[in-house]
């Protein structure tokens, strides 16, 4: 804080500060010149100037601020004084000495002829860390002022930019004004209230086209390049790598946070070769507070003006012909929906369902991705904040929509079962559209603490674009993780086509889905598939029901849905459970359908990045999805009563039930002594027994025994007790000291999940009355001291623990564990935590059982994961211990947020980038602020961020073998996680587990994502469209004879011989014939997978990678068609024998939905002419398509390809 008190005119003293000697000081002849000037002015001002200067480099910098302007007399009268008094307020990061302001005086006033004249009088250097209360600027004139820190500024920085100087007089926006005269807003800050915005479905429109205007950008790029470079570039061309949206809050001076950067979907492989970026385009909003909700359409800005970014910005389109509304057109646009309410927020992504986008207006120009789907092009780009997709296998970006009202008639005619609650009565239905108003503090007091959530699978449907020539899997079944269960895979389900007759529509229900009985039909019990999960008080530890709460608020559950019979996968499905919530209600139900995406990779994709779902889920870019099909299922949660059974007193008794088994075994003889006893006490009592026999034998009937016999017998005896009395001098020690160890033995059980730090503290105690240095020994790695005072205080927080946090405190030996020094008779708290990265069998997929809607069991009360142990001791410096810790470690299956499934050469390493989401939108962030808008109060101890604040990122891994790290970048730019993995053999699937933290000490995890590996064989094959290529694979038979059938992703392009099922013998090499026959260009992977048909095992896998070229294209066409509801149309084109000799040709289309031939095949004599047949199908759909026909000769070798371009309109 600067205040400007005064300046006046002074005799000059030794206390002087000297002037500055550069031009504009009072000591250059010029500034006398201005000096004099004065006198010929007319009401004559002054004013001060202030500006930050570098005088290491001679720079300017930040903004040059100036004072009111207050009326002065000529100074050459007697002394006068020019009062200020304005505060001036900076903050800044820089503290160098040569870092200065330089300030300086202004006049102005008017000529003769009435003009306003600005004359500078000189200048003077402040020395912000000087202590010097005035400043020389014009010669026997000085500055009074005071500069001093101002704190309470500090929690006003963010709406200041740095090295800005501004007036407290000045009004500044997110500052309410000041109390009082003074009017400084800046000596008692006081901040405006915030409020939250919600922006949803964002669309973007740039003219005349998305394509054209990048087109043209380009080409200037290139253009500017080639001028300065003077060279072409280094790869020939220029291409898009990534766009970007950034989304601030601006106050008029400044970002107040820094922009959240969103990545828009973009159609890149790699950004590796990411150079330079640019800013095209900007918009600005300035929300009225009286508006709840609307939707805003914004003219995107570009073009030399003033911009937020203070950047050069992409130029607009020249407008001088245009009005004002095409102006606003030209330039492009942005629209949105704009809320305040914060209930509607967990159902933004339901309105969000396509994010933002850039509109593509329709192109003439066909598609050239070499591997982009047979859908329509995709018509606007989507951004980064609500697609629930997942690298791997895609995931829709809808996360569920309500069947329709034909669509519900039919499932409640196929007689599905219907979900009760607890009093009989049919679960109330919940809309997928409706609100869902949360309130965290009436869910926790629901009094019933139990909740039965049920997975009801109905059907899964074909969509109105696939091909109704593509081939539809016969049964399927799927693979899933609801919360921390086990990872669950169904049993098979049977598809079953409906009855539709006189159904109109095409994207209605069609395939109801029914179990498969034990002989491999179709069961005749009631359809669908019903999994229920029980979470109640015993499933749940303590503290974990609002977490639960918060999985089901904003998680999604990702659903893989599996072809039954080749054990390929389908596609992915994702759902919301925020329906779930009951909020009170005894019972609540959802039917929803859902798209199921499959993705389709490019090769040698090195790099997996995309945008952000506001799941927290990652879409890849430089893949293709396509919606493969819709599954019904429905949902709900059914609230259970909590039985409380009387048990009976011997059960929770044990000196009851001694004394109740002693009866029993006086009543039932020897039997009742046999189970109370052990081993041990039996063969005593039968030895004590025999003896006995023996001796009454003797009284009666042997007297006459000899006397030597006898003397053996004691002989014998006394040896005996000799060795007794040995055995019990040898082991008295040992039982002495286990006796006294358990007296200082503390045991515990902890339950730990997967990267979670379990932390505890152990009151360590010395029993004695002289000091100690107590050594720690651990006998597991996975349990570790807290060494770091920092970290301790950090866990202790967490845990709202309040004993004492001790610096230094323990002493770390080379060759000795860590040290502690104890007083006589004192407690120290040693900080411990338990942290494992290793998973067991219990996350592994198991197959559940047939039965239908059989509980899946739960994994708190009998989970396969073998226990673990761990023991800690505190030896004294006699090397005695004072003390023994031994744990018991109970792992228990943990959440997973995103599921990866990579499919690669075996023997081969796999290297991918997984891009993270804004940290704040993942579904793992703090609870803060994950439930702030549901006013839940926080987790002690979770971290805090804000959007603009991007914490560290730490990765770890479940398999040690697999190399993951992230790297640290600069502010605002998107982070990934890389992958480095070794594939197996074929067709092993190796998974594991990624964990991402975003605190330091790796306290808990935002996100665990689960990856599987695929390891294929890798089989290169090289082609061309249209034309059939041949190849041989080598099958290799297992220990016994196997029935086996080849199935592949691709139906209509990869055909094998043997077709069906065949027999692969034992031990034997057979040859598996394939024939491949792509249907467009580029460079694709293909699955063919080999599979038992008796048993459903994979007996081997290959990847194809095909590179395949479309042929030269001879001749050209172009028709017209009508779109709609037709009969098609019949074409006729010739076709000329080049040969002499008469010749076979067979006729193939890249789009046989949409053509068909007359003839599959003719025959045409040597420079002869044929007329081939056509007939083209209707679309629906208005736009076009290129459709290529391909004449290929008797081998099936391509001979010419023609394209026909067809126009629906």
């Amino acid at each position: 804080m600067c205040t400007l008190k005064a300046l006046h005119r002074k005799s000059t003293g030794p206390g002087a500060q000297e002037l500055h000697t550069s031009p504009g000081s009072a000591a250059d002849p010029y500034a006398k010149q201005n000096l004099g000037l004065l006198e010929v002015l007319s009401e004559v001002e002054c004013h001060l100037r202030v500006s930050f200067f570098d005088a290491t480099y001679r720079h300017f910098f930040g903004r040059t601020w100036k004072t009111t302007a207050k009326p002065i007399k000529q100074l050459s009268r007697q002394l006068s004084r020019i009062v200020f008094n304005e505060p001036l307020y900076f903050h800044t990061s820089l503290s160098h000495p040569n870092i200065v302001a330089v300030v300086e005086v202004v006049t102005e006033g008017k000529k003769r002829d009435g003009t306003l004249q600005t004359l500078s009088c000189g200048f003077g250097i402040l020395r912000i860390f000087s202590k010097n209360k005035h400043m020389t600027l014009i010669e026997n004139c000085s500055l009074q002022y005071t500069l001093k820190p101002h704190p309470p500024l500090e929690p006003a920085f963010h709406l200041l930019p740095e090295n800005f100087l501004v007036s407290g007089l000045q009004p500044i926006p997110g500052l309410l004004a000041a109390h009082g005269e003074t009017g400084d807003a800046f000596r008692k800050p006081r901040l405006q209230k915030s409020v939250t915005w919600y922006l949803d479905d964002l669309f973007f429109t740039l003219y005349p086209s998305l394509e054209k205007f990048e087109e043209e950008l380009l080409g200037l790029l290139v253009n500017d390049y080639f001028r300065e470079e003077g060279g072409l570039l280094d790869g020939g061309t220029l291409e898009i790598l990534e766009r970007r949206l950034h989304v601030g809050v601006h106050n008029g001076l400044g970002f107040v946070q820094r922009p959240q950067v969103v990545v828009l979907a973009a159609s890149v492989t790699s950004l590796s070769n990411l150079a330079c970026m640019h800013l095209v385009r900007w918009a600005v909003w300035n929300p009225l507070p009286e508006a709840s909700s609307g939707r805003v359409t914004l003219p995107l800005q570009g073009g030399i003006q003033p911009n937020p970014t203070h950047c050069l910005v992409y130029k607009v389109p020249s407008a001088s012909m245009s009005s004002e509304e095409v102006k606003q057109i030209e330039s492009g646009t942005i629209q949105f929906q704009f809320s305040l309410s914060s209930e509607d927020h967990l159902d933004t992504p339901t309105e969000l369902a396509s994010g933002p986008k850039a509109e593509r207006r329709p192109s003439r120009k066909s598609p050239t991705s070499p591997s982009s789907p047979s859908a329509p092009v995709p018509q606007g780009l989507a951004a980064t904040q609500d697609s629930p997709v997942g690298p791997g296998p895609a995931l829709p970006r809808n996360s569920g929509s309500q069947l329709s009202r034909a669509s519900m008639v039919l499932l409640q005619s196929s007689g599905f079962p219907e979900i009760l609650d607890a009093n009989n009565q049919p679960a109330e239905t919940v809309h997928p559209a409706d609100p869902v108003k949360f309130d965290p503090q009436k869910e926790e007091s629901d009094c019933f603490q139990s909740n039965e959530i049920v997975l009801q699978f109905l059907a899964f449907s074909r969509v109105a674009q696939d091909h109704r020539g593509t081939p539809w899997p016969k049964t399927v079944y799927f693979t899933f993780q609801f919360y921390r269960f086990p990872p669950a895979t169904t049993p098979r389900l049977h598809l079953v086509q409906l009855d539709l007759t006189g159904k109109s529509g095409s994207g209605s229900l069609s395939h109801i889905l029914v179990p498969v009985s034990k002989e491999d039909s179709v069961d005749t019990g009631s359809p669908g598939l019903q999994l229920k999960y029980m979470v109640d008080p015993e499933f749940l530890k303590p503290g974990e029901q609002r977490w639960f709460i918060h999985y089901l608020a904003v998680q999604t559950l990702q659903i893989d849905v599996w072809d039954g019979d080749s054990l390929l996968l389908i596609g992915s499905a994702a759902v919301q459970m925020k329906h779930l919530l009951r909020q009170g209600r005894p019972a609540v139900q959802v039917s929803l359908e859902l798209d199921v995406m499959a993705t389709e990779y490019e090769q040698d994709m090195m790099v997996l990045s995309g945008d952000v779902a506001g799941f927290g889920s990652v879409k890849p870019i430089g893949v293709h999805t396509v919606v493969k099909g819709r599954l019904h299922m429905t949902l709900a949660n059914v609230a259970v009563k909590n039985v409380v059974q009387a048990q009976k007193l011997a059960d929770v008794d044990s000196e009851l039930a001694a004394m109740l088994m002693t009866h029993t075994r006086s009543n039932k003889g020897p039997h009742g002594a046999s189970r109370e006893a052990d081993a041990v006490r039996r063969r005593k009592l039968e030895r004590m027994r025999s003896v006995r026999l023996q001796e009454c034998r003797g009284e009666t009937g042997s007297r006459g025994t000899s006397l030597l016999a006898q003397q053996s017998a004691r002989v014998q005896h006394s040896r005996d007790l000799q060795v007794i009395d040995a055995y019990r001098e040898r082991t008295k020690a040992e039982s002495i000291t286990s006796m006294l160890s358990l007296a200082i033995t503390t045991r515990h059980t902890l339950y730990v999940t997967l990267g979670t730090a379990e932390f505890f503290e152990f009151a360590l105690k010395n029993p004695h009355n002289t000091q100690h240095t107590v050594t720690i020994e651990i006998d597991n790695p996975e349990l570790s001291l807290i060494l770091d005072s920092r970290e301790w205080r950090f866990f202790k927080d967490a845990a709202n623990l309040h004993t004492p946090v001790e610096e230094d405190m323990f002493r770390l030996h080379s060759s000795l564990g860590p040290q502690l020094y104890l007083r006589p008779r004192e407690t120290a708290h040693v900080p411990f935590k338990y942290q494992s990265f290793s998973v067991g069998p219990a996350q592994t997929s198991a197959e559940l059982s047939s039965e239908k809607g059989k509980d899946i069991g739960s994994p708190w009360q009998s989970s396969p994961v073998p226990t673990k142990h761990a023991k800690v001791l505190f030896r004294a410096s006699s090397g005695r211990p004072i003390a023994v810790l031994c744990l018991t470690v109970e792992p228990q299956p943990h959440v997973v947020d995103q599921v990866f499934r990579f499919y690669h050469p075996e023997l081969t390493f796999l290297k991918k980038a997984i891009r993270l989401p804004p940290w704040h939108t993942l579904p793992g962030r703090p609870v803060e602020k994950a439930l702030a808008r549901s006013d839940v109060s926080p987790v002690p101890g979770a971290p805090v961020g804000m959007p603009g604040e991007d914490p560290p990122i730490h990765v770890r891994c479940s398999d040690p073998n697999v190399i993951c790290e992230t790297q640290n970048v600069g502010p605002g730019e998107p982070r990934d996680v890389f992958l480095k993995v070794a594939s197996g053999p074929s067709p092993e699937v190796k998974d594991f587990f990624v964990v991402i933290y975003a605190d330091r000490w790796l306290a808990a995890p935002v996100q665990t994502w689960q990856v599987y590996l695929h390891s294929l064989q890798r089989v290169d094959v090289s082609c061309v469209t249209g034309q059939l290529t041949r190849l041989s694979l080598v099958l290799r038979g297992t220990q016994t004879v196997r029935k086996v059938r080849a199935f592949t992703s691709h139906p209509q392009e990869l055909k094998t011989d043997p077709k069906g099922v065949f027999v692969l013998p034992p031990l034997g090499v057979q040859d598996l014939h394939v024939g491949v026959r792509p249907r467009r260009a580029g460079s694709r992977f293909v699955h063919l997978n080999l599979v038992d048909v008796d048993y459903h095992q994979l007996v081997a896998s290959w990847l194809l990678c095909l590179s395949c070229r479309q042929p030269l294209i001879s001749k050209a066409f172009e028709i017209t068609l009508a779109a709609g509801e037709g009969k098609g149309t019949n074409k006729r084109i010739t076709y000329t024998n080049p040969y002499p000799s008469r010749r076979t040709y067979h006729l193939h289309s890249d789009h046989p939905d949409l053509l068909q031939f007359k003839e599959d095949s003719f025959q045409v004599g040597g420079g002869e002419t044929y007329t081939i047949g056509l007939r083209f199908a209707s679309r629906q759909t208005v736009g076009e398509e290129e459709i290529l026909i391909y004449i290929n000769d008797h081998e099936d070798k391509n001979e010419e390809a023609f394209c026909v371009k067809v126009i629906y309109q």
